[in-house]
Formats: C-alpha cells, structure tokens, sequence
C-alpha cells in the first residue's frame, strides 16, 4: 500500500539544541520511508506546523512524527495535538502519554499503580518545600520535566543536607520544579520496545569506567553531552545485549511492557532502569519518542538495541507506520 507520508521533525540548527534532529539524520529517516514505497512531505514543526498540517489536510494519509517540540511542559504533545485536531492519523502516542511522559512525578504515580517499582521520590516547587524532604542520603535532584539529561550533574547527587540545600537552591533557579529522589547505587540499563503489542529488544547498559575519576555512575548530562562524545571506541560506553542472567532478563523485559501498557504506550519507546545492590530493578524514566539516529556518528541507545536485533532503520520505520496504520484502521 503506497501511502503520501507527511514527516514532523525539529531540525537541530546550533549545538544546544540537543533534542533536536541534525539534516543527516531527518534525511536518512526520509530515505528509510521512500523505500517502503511511500511519498514523503517534509514538515518542519516550527510556529507554522499546524497551518502547514492544516493545508496538508486530506492530502497525507498519516504523520510521520518524532517531533519533540517547541517548549512548555507537554512540547512533545505539540504535533499529536495538531493532527488529532485536523483528523489526520499519526505514529507514536497520543498527547496526553507524551505530556505524562515528560513528567517524572506523574509517570512514576501511573506505574506505582501497576506495581512497578521506582526509587522513593518528593516533587519541590520551592526550597521552603526542602524542609519536607525526608528520604535517607545519597539523594539526587532531577528537574522534573526535562529529558536527554537535561539539567542532570554530577554533583546533583547529594550526600547531606548543606549539599542538598545548595544544589537545590541552584536547580530550582533554572527547573522549577525539581524531583528529589533516592539515589540507588548499582547498573544501568535501558530497554527499548517497538511495536503496540510491544517486542522488546536486546538490552542496552550504560558503562561507566570512562567517567573521571569520583564522578558518580549516572546517564548524566557530563557522560551523554561531554564524555561519550571523546571516546574513539563507542563500545566503552555500552554493553548491548547486556551481560544479564535469565531470570534478570525475563524480569527487566516483564517490567518494561508492564509500563509501556500502563501508561497506554503506542509504537515504540525506550525506558531507563536501575539496578540496585540486591539485584531489585528500580525504574527510573520513559522516552515516548526514543531518538531514530541510525547515523552511527553519535551514541543513541533505541537504534543500537534496534541493530543488535537484526532491525536497520528501514525496518523500524516499517514496524512504527504499521503499528500506527493498524491502530487508525488504515490497513488494507
């Protein structure tokens, strides 16, 4: 079924737009659905998305969309909105699972519901609130509406109250508001899903060895922004499949589509997991709209669990509009 594809994307214009998509990278995904046979209509998901999507308007039979948005608290919701407004099919979830995606609080709520298990966390607003924090040392300060690592340092992990009240009073001048959270010490592991009834793919754990000396193991903004980026071997920033035994495998694998059905998932999405000392996974955030960099210029966690499955950009794409087309009735 050849299909007229309209594609949403951010282009990455300067180097701190981090979340954003580089020319290469929005080229080789246009490429990947021209090879399924499809026409493709490149939209940027600038101010003028929407009259764009709006004139586009029974000309494309779905949107192509890894849009992250321009700003706010639901910016990934942007495009979903846009079309849900228009009544054009889209891949990926719906507004409100990426809104609650992007926040750490909410997400963590939903999945304690499901009995998904998650360090200990309390949502500060202001640092008068920083009186009520009552969790045991080492904690860590997350913003809580932020993905990629934003605003997440090495010395956001605290050992004491004088270094709790001194980086919180820094963070919530710039993120407001921050998640404190309990710090669990152990391995890091992120799960990829691809599909409504979701595979998950080979398993992905961060490394660490190559962090300065006394840096804390986390997925930091240092490790992904500044320290991944000097390796001349990406392998020392990862092990995919990880070195996990089966029960562990079966566990983490349980848990991961455990999430991603409650919290109404659709497509693909990619999950972070801690592995404390007692081998207890904890977990940690979701991405709704996991990076498709299948450049291999840059480390990005869903397109190496994807290859590590035998899956090359051009498949996935396949997997995602198929999902999406079934979930619209749009098959034929």
């Amino acid at each position: 079924m050849k299909l007229t594809v309209g594609f949403t994307y951010n282009l990455k214009r300067e180097r701190g737009e981090i979340e954003f998509d580089s020319p290469e990278v929005i080229s080789l995904i246009k490429k990947a659905i021209e090879q399924l046979g499809h026409k493709v209509i490149l939209i940027e998901a600038d101010l003028n998305a929407y009259d764009r999507l709006k004139k586009l308007k029974g000309k494309v039979d779905i949107v192509f969309n890894i849009a992250e948005g321009l700003g706010g608290s639901g910016r990934e919701a942007q495009i979903p909105i846009f079309c849900e407004m228009l009544g054009i099919p889209y891949t990926h979830s719906r507004p409100t699972v990426h809104a609650l995606g992007l926040d750490k609080t909410l997400t963590k709520k939903v999945i304690a519901g499901a009995g998904v298990p998650a360090p200990k966390s309390l949502l500060i607003t202001t640092f008068k609130a920083a009186a009520q924090i009552n969790l045991g040392f080492p904690l860590i300060i997350k913003p809580n509406r932020e993905g990629s690592s934003l605003g997440v340092f090495d010395k956001n992990v605290v050992e004491n109250k004088s270094q709790l009240y001194k980086r919180l009073r820094l963070m919530l001048r710039q993120f407001r508001p921050v998640m404190v959270e309990e710090y669990i010490d152990g391995r890091e592991f992120t799960v990829s899903l691809l599909g409504d009834q979701p595979e998950v793919l080979p398993i992905l754990e961060q490394k660490f060895a190559f962090l300065p000396k006394g840096f804390h193991r986390i997925a930091g903004y240092e490790l992904k922004w500044l320290y991944e980026d000097r390796l001349t071997d990406q392998a020392e920033a990862y092990a995919c499949p990880a070195k996990l035994i089966r029960r562990q495998i079966q566990t983490i694998k349980a848990l991961s589509v455990k999430v991603f059905k409650a919290l109404e998932v659709n497509d693909c999405a990619r999950i972070d997991w801690r592995m404390g000392r007692t081998g207890r996974f904890y977990f940690l955030e979701i991405n709704t709209l996991p990076g498709l960099n299948f450049s291999g210029k840059e480390i990005s966690y869903f397109p190496l669990s994807a290859r590590a499955a035998g899956y090359d950009l051009t498949r996935v794409v396949d997997i995602i509009l198929t999902s999406a087309l079934r979930r619209f009735n749009l098959l034929k």
